[in-house]
């Protein structure tokens, strides 16, 4: 759509047509086609016809004869979601592609989705089992480190914590993926009007909504790159202890210094490459950690699961709720997806996977060491040879090619608020160079600053997880449903939301004092 409402399809020789942010290579030539006075809910229909008619016109019109009679009854033409998806009612233009390249492509894409907080993916290209292989991979992710000590800290009630958590906060993503919704109340057609949780928030909440919650969204990720230090300077110096002299903090300093040149890459599909590739890292190590706790079930002892203790629980509480935080990126991932009515049966899957896995490994590796568990699990590999160098390379690797997408998602978000100040050097500038010169050090530098201030992997975890994850995945879904569907929601629904509320609220303040009580106790 242009300016003027108009609808404007290019269709170009050996190039790509773009339509509702859809691409796929064709042989046409180059055609321009504009539809005059096109309302907002008839626009989807007259792309449709207007594409298709065009193509009757300049191929052959047998080659797609076939597509007449499916074109609204197929899965191209997502009335109930407004959006086009033109490869579906045209399989024969789609690219040629190997099956390798084309796999590798779509995962790449994947993780492309997966990194974006505030820009929408309305491709529609992505399967169910992509999506949730995005979302498994979120709630995997290097969080998993911390597992174990979170139910060290926990015991058994940590343990069916993994359970509720996972539960709440997988009905919660589905209440976020609703809200991004309408319907028409004359026509009853459900459209998708908002992209991402700030618009849910600012529907709900009106512009102050909107800012709160992309303040939690970019705390979450500078948070996560903070422990992305403490995690670098840990396991190497734990690595390195027969070479005392360089500790966590130099260690610390030296992988941000390694780091900082892949911080000035622009190209959001030039990170994406590196997100593939750490979860691939993280995925591995978390197979390890399994595979190493199954061939030490002999040393299995539930004496070792510690009893309940109300200093510790909380910060347990904040550790497994951020590890289930990936509430930011959910709506993008659901405009990614083929078929968006299989949404909450994928969520559903993915959560549950998570929870028990999660619950699972916790379990395992505190039956195996018992109030020895470290905040950052490879540190009880120490005497474990192979495994322990094989786990901690593979996280190394992981938070290494990870850093750059933390990093890159709050540096555009500090850019946004601060550039506007400093013209001379802004996007648009041949100077900019010199604000990305000023601007990346600086955020890794605070980064470090917080790292080897607060160089507790655990306990900050916990922290960020009892601020930040009970605000975006206990309270704010609620909130901003309860806001935008009042008239139609039941009294028991109002009450089990309130009733997440009211939980999220009273357990996010009862975390973040013990994780700040362990923080100053060094406990």
């Amino acid at each position: 759509m242009d300016g003027t409402g108009d609808l404007v399809v290019i269709l170009e020789e050996n190039e790509s047509l773009y339509t509702d942010e859809s691409r796929f290579e064709t042989s046409s030539r180059k055609v321009t086609i504009t539809s005059q006075d096109m309302s907002y809910g008839n626009s989807n229909s007259i792309a449709q016809s207007y594409i298709k008619s065009q193509f009757q016109s300049t191929q052959n019109t047998s080659s797609i004869q076939n597509t007449s009679t499916n074109l609204y009854n197929n899965s191209a033409l997502h009335t109930r979601y407004g959006s086009v998806d033109v490869e579906a009612s045209f399989p024969r233009l789609k690219r040629t592609k190997t099956w390798i390249g084309h796999s590798i492509r779509k995962l790449r894409s994947a993780s492309l989705s997966i990194s974006m907080l505030a820009k929408p993916s309305d491709d529609r290209k992505a399967s169910s089992f992509l999506a949730g292989w995005n979302v498994t991979n979120l709630i995997q992710g290097t969080t998993i480190l911390g597992v174990p000590y979170s139910v060290q800290r926990g015991g058994w009630a940590a343990v069916a914590l993994f359970l509720i958590l996972g539960f709440l906060a997988c009905h919660t993503g589905k209440l976020i993926v609703e809200c991004m919704y309408e319907s028409s109340k004359k026509t009853g057609i459900r459209r998708r009007l908002r992209t991402n949780f700030p618009e849910v928030a600012q529907a709900a909440m009106g512009k102050k909504g909107m800012i709160l919650i992309n303040i939690l969204n970019n705390s979450v990720m500078f948070g996560g790159a903070v422990m992305y230090v403490i995690l670098l300077g840990t396991i190497w110096a734990d690595l390195m202890s027969f070479y005392p002299q360089i500790g966590m903090k130099e260690w610390a300093c030296i992988n941000c210094i390694i780091s900082l040149p892949l911080l000035f890459i622009s190209k959001m599909s030039v990170v994406s490459w590196f997100s593939m590739l750490s979860v691939f890292s993280i995925m591995s190590a978390f197979i390890t950690f399994i595979t190493f706790s199954l061939t030490q079930i002999h040393a299995w002892d539930t004496a070792n699961m510690p009893a309940f203790n109300i200093e510790t629980f909380p910060i347990g509480f904040g550790m497994i709720l951020f590890s289930f935080c990936a509430h930011p990126v959910l709506p993008n991932i659901e405009s990614s997806m083929r078929n968006p009515s299989n949404y909450e049966s994928m969520i559903n899957i993915s959560f549950s996977v998570a929870s028990i896995s999660k619950a699972l490994l916790g379990v395992v590796m505190v039956m195996l060491f018992g109030n020895d568990t470290a905040e950052v699990i490879t540190l009880n590999l120490n005497g474990y040879g192979v495994v322990r160098v094989i786990a901690s390379g593979l996280v190394i690797a992981n938070v290494l090619l990870a850093m750059p997408i933390e990093m890159f998602i709050t540096s555009v978000a500090y850019d946004d608020v601060m550039i506007k100040y400093f013209s001379y050097i802004n996007k648009n500038s041949r100077y900019h160079w010199v604000w990305l010169l000023i601007s990346r050090p600086l955020l890794l530098t605070m980064a470090l600053l917080l790292a080897v201030t607060i160089p507790r992997f655990g306990v900050l975890m916990g922290l960020v997880g009892s601020i930040s994850g009970t605000s975006l995945c206990l309270v704010f879904p609620c909130y901003c449903h309860m806001k935008l569907r009042w008239d139609t929601l039941r009294w028991w629904h109002i009450a089990a939301e309130i009733s997440i509320m009211v939980f999220g609220v009273l357990a996010g303040l009862v975390g973040v004092f013990y994780s700040i009580k362990s923080l100053i106790s060094g406990s």
